[in-house]
């Protein structure tokens, strides 16, 4: 009988295989393929006479089971089961969500065009997504959308309604906070008793909290707080200082660390100014560092922000535009009313440097800060916007040299629109996850991200184990701190109290956000107030890769749960000492100081960051004459690189940055270097990565394949390109002539020998999978095969059709009746003993079925 239902089974696959074949034939060139016409079954009832023609109407029979069975004949005994025969299905893709780089392309219908219109709905994996089409109006509402509510961030507002001193123009502004009810003099400084502007603002310091004056008005009461923002990263930048000075050879490692905020007594070091450095140190004033928390930002839309302490707590929407019932911020806005008609277009944002400034949202701090204000600054094809959904398209030429200036820009460019971090599309923000120690740690001299100390399973747990608990209790002094720090968010307020159960992260720090509710923990956001029910490993089922142990213990959860990543591959530094704009006009470029050169052909060189002053027609600093041009070779969102980071785990790694320098300071602009790759001082290229956490988590998980005998995961390259096979001859031609050998990828960071072409970020203590864990991952061993089969199965993938999609006759369905379904395991033969799928067995020489062994 076992033998009658695998026959059984593979005379029906025969023709699910045929037809997956013949639609993944066509899915090889999508750029070919013709959506077919909508294709439907013939029903019975559509080859019923039509009423009138020889019929009456009222012996038509509605459509039922019955209509497709025969009578059943007296005494019936099972018989030799025959297939009902099914159409022949049209030609269409076998295809889900991950085979494509547009995630949408499926529900696309096929199309080729990502500017087509979608409407709203799921995609293949269950992920909700906008409707966006050709509109500029729904990119720019997009963009304008900063998915937070006035009264969840800031609570109650109170107004001074006055009439005298700074209210006489202020009428109507907001209390700063109810814990600051201080004179506007207290901060600001100015002279509250004159009658003119200019005498009014003699002295006025428009924002106290700025580094340079934080100490001297924040640090009063909280000079703690103003010490540990000092030495953080957001204000020293020491990793990405260090980091890049390194790539370019400029600096040995274990040498003393250059600091925005150099501490002494640590022998830190102040960077060089403008042009008393090394090149290197002109390319981070100019380009690296505008998001330092010391740093003005650009005027224009996704970029406005404070600097200082209010960088985070003074929130700004991505128009720059205010809320706030200060009549004179009002009266400004109401004078640029037709500006804002327009106010996201790519000439707009092309005027960063000469836009008037944005106002915060409101005269108001807040504690509650929502994720768009992290996003001011963490939008470069980074965390923050890998968590909004948002890819950075790279600077390119505009097609044909045409004109886009009405086409809407965030940040200064525009993007591809791909899925949200789950998170994020559950209506969480950033800081739900990452709490002061983290935002406030202090600056290592290399690796950018120490800091970080969250980790998945500190609110999910392991398959093994809950996650770990802390009780707040009346007797620690500690506990009360905590609960009065809850008291000032407007969202958290008494929900969390003394008795409760709090999570804990990974470095020791409560998560006085969460909570245990009887036998279910839930995450209170600090944004919303909403309740998120946080789903804990140890109480599901574990699905099939939890069940592979190593995969617990050695890897990342995102090394899986990525849905995408943003790369950028091959910076190339161009130094041009007497720019030329013309020669870039056709050119988008997101760096302001770039877009702004080719705007206005006047403006003289770039920006220093690091003197820049934001005044209310512009930005200020000193400039450097020549320019640095800064493109990348390839980017995209479908290339995931595995390594291992400093925890010894399995982790996705991002280049930051591989550079090629050219310098074009030779005689009549000849190139004294051309894309020549940096050597560090201890004699590696300067291409450079990183292990990284895309903030792309999704429940739904890459397959098996995406690391399993993939050679572009492992490190080594595409697959049907040339190679580096030898790493010694790779270096020595770099060392010798700065000869780049001409089979060498960006993407290839290892040989198959295990030696290294590229370099791990110094400090971070990632690495480069050595050529034992390459064997591992590559090789197609039985247990591999058992369980990627087994994965197949539990997505229902080898069921391509089911039997009960499809007409029965009555002895099709007595049979089933009779013998039960086949179970999902019988659809397709395989034979774990050698590894493989067979050819289907016949009945009359079905081989034995061998035991199924365990994987």
């Amino acid at each position: 009988m076992k033998t009658f239902k695998h026959t059984l089974m593979f005379t029906g696959l025969t023709v699910l295989l045929s037809l997956a074949a013949s639609g993944l034939a066509a899915a090889q060139d999508p750029e070919g393929y013709e959506p077919l016409p909508d294709f439907q079954w013939a029903l019975p009832d559509e080859q019923t006479p039509e009423a009138g023609e020889g019929m009456p109407e009222e012996t038509v029979e509605p459509f039922s089971e019955s209509t497709f069975m025969e009578a059943p004949p007296p005494a019936a005994r099972p018989r030799p089961k025959t297939l009902v025969e099914v159409p022949p299905a049209p030609l269409v893709p076998s295809i889900n969500a991950g085979d494509f780089r547009d995630p949408f392309f499926p529900v696309r219908g096929m199309r080729m065009d990502t500017k087509k219109t979608l409407e709203p709905g799921v995609t293949i994996d269950g992920v909700r997504f906008f409707n966006y089409g050709e509109s500029n109006k729904f990119i720019e509402n997009y963009y304008r959308e900063s998915a937070f509510n006035l009264d969840d961030v800031f609570g109650e507002a109170a107004h001074h309604e006055g009439r005298d001193e700074c209210l006489t123009c202020h009428r109507g502004i907001e209390e700063i906070s109810e814990n600051h009810r201080f004179s506007c003099t207290k901060c600001h400084g100015g002279r509250r008793k004159n009658s003119t502007l200019p005498e009014a603002h003699e002295g006025l310091v428009a924002n106290p909290s700025a580094l340079e004056h934080a100490e001297k008005f924040c640090g009063k009461c909280h000079a703690d707080q103003v010490a540990k923002v000092g030495a953080s990263s957001m204000a020293a930048a020491k990793g990405l200082i260090n980091a890049t000075r390194y790539a370019w050879g400029e600096q040995p490692p274990g040498a003393a660390p250059f600091s925005l905020r150099p501490n002494t007594s640590n022998k830190e070091q102040p960077l060089p100014a403008l042009g008393q450095g090394a090149p290197v140190d002109d390319f981070l004033r100019t380009r690296c560092l505008r998001c330092h928390l010391g740093g003005e930002a650009p005027h224009r839309p996704g970029d406005y922000r404070a600097s200082g302490c209010a960088a985070c707590h003074m929130v700004y929407n991505n128009d720059g535009i205010s809320m706030s019932h200060d009549r004179a911020i009002q009266s400004l806005q109401r004078k640029e009313f037709d500006r804002h008609r327009n106010f996201f277009g790519q000439k707009e944002a092309a005027r960063s440097l000469e836009n008037r400034r944005g106002y915060p949202v409101m005269h108001k701090f807040t504690l509650a800060v929502p994720s768009v204000q992290c996003e001011h600054c963490h939008n470069n094809n980074g965390t923050g916007s890998e968590f909004e959904g948002l890819f950075g398209k790279p600077a390119r030429p505009r097609a044909g040299g045409a004109s886009d200036d009405e086409t809407p820009a965030l940040y200064g460019r525009d993007h591809e629109f791909l899925v949200k971090d789950i998170h994020r599309e559950r209506g969480m923000h950033c800081i739900d996850c990452h709490g002061a120690s983290e935002i406030k740690g202090p600056s290592a001299a290399a690796a950018g991200h120490s800091n970080v100390e969250i980790r998945c399973q500190d609110c999910h747990g392991t398959q093994a184990d809950p996650p770990k608990e802390f009780l707040l209790i009346e007797s620690d002094p500690g506990s009360g701190k905590l609960l009065a720090s809850n008291e000032r968010n407007p969202n958290l307020g008494k929900k969390i109290k003394i008795g409760d159960s709090v999570l804990v992260t990974s470095g020791g720090t409560p998560l006085m956000n969460t909570k245990r509710l009887k036998d279910e923990w839930v995450l209170y956001s600090k944004v919303t107030g909403k309740k998120h029910t946080i789903p804990v490993l140890k109480k599901v089922d574990a699905p099939l890769a939890h069940q592979v142990e190593r995969h617990l213990k050695t890897m990342e959860c995102h090394t899986c749960h990525a849905r995408w990543v943003a790369g950028e591959w091959g910076l190339h530094a161009v130094f041009e000492p007497e720019p030329n704009p013309a020669a870039w006009s056709d050119w988008r470029f997101a760096d302001p100081s770039l877009s702004s050169l080719i705007a206005r052909p006047g403006n003289a060189g770039s920006l220093d960051w690091l003197t820049a002053k934001s005044e209310p027609g512009g930005l200020t600093g000193e400039r450097m004459k020549g320019v640095w041009w800064s493109l990348f070779s390839e980017t995209g969102w479908d290339s995931f690189l595995l390594g291992k980071n400093g925890r010894g785990k399995y982790s996705i790694l991002k280049p930051r940055y591989q550079y090629f320098i050219t310098d074009l300071t030779g005689p009549a602009g000849a190139a004294a270097k051309r894309a020549e790759l940096p050597l560090t001082q201890d004699g590696r290229p300067g291409l450079v990565l990183k292990p990284y956490a895309p903030h792309t988590t999704r429940k739904s998980v890459r397959g098996c394949e995406s690391c399993h005998e993939n050679p572009l995961a492992l490190g080594l390259g595409d697959p049907a390109r040339m190679s580096v096979q030898d790493s010694r001859a790779f270096i020595d031609a770099l060392k010798k002539d700065n000869t780049v050998a001409a089979e060498f990828q960006l993407k290839q960071v290892i040989t198959p020998s295990g030696e290294p072409v590229q370099t791990p970020e110094p400090g971070s203590h990632g690495r480069f999978l050595n050529k034992e864990e390459m064997a591992k991952l590559g090789e197609k061993s039985d247990m591999y095969r058992s369980y990627r089969y087994l994965d197949l199965r539990s997505l229902n993938l080898p069921r391509l059709l089911t039997r009960g999609e499809f007409p029965y006759d009555w002895k099709h369905h007595q049979m089933e009746k009779t013998f039960d379904p086949p179970e999902a395991m019988e659809d397709l033969y395989f034979d774990l003993g050698r590894g493989e799928f067979v050819d289907p067995p016949t009945a009359a020489g079905a081989p034995k079925a061998k035991p199924e062994a365990g994987p």
